[in-house]
């Protein structure tokens, strides 16, 4: 099966916004080790630079949030 490039697209908005969504529970966690929160924070960082580049800049500040609660 091929996805045009609308279906593509769209296919990498909702993983990322699912990732994010990932990573906001992970930042309200205590049990998950500094690494993944550090690798995870940059991960999400990358995301938000593309989503922000690409007109979604709508996440900007909720993606920012949680890559710093990533870091607490």
């Amino acid at each position: 099966m091929k996805l045009s490039e609308q279906q593509t697209e769209r296919l990498a908005l909702h993983s990322a916004f699912a990732i994010h969504q990932i990573a906001k529970w992970m930042a309200g966690r205590t049990d998950v080790p500094a690494d993944i929160r550090d690798r995870l924070a940059s991960h999400i960082e990358a995301i938000e630079g593309v989503l922000v580049h690409t007109g979604h800049d709508w996440i900007h500040d909720e993606m920012q949030q949680t890559e710093a609660a990533l870091h607490t």
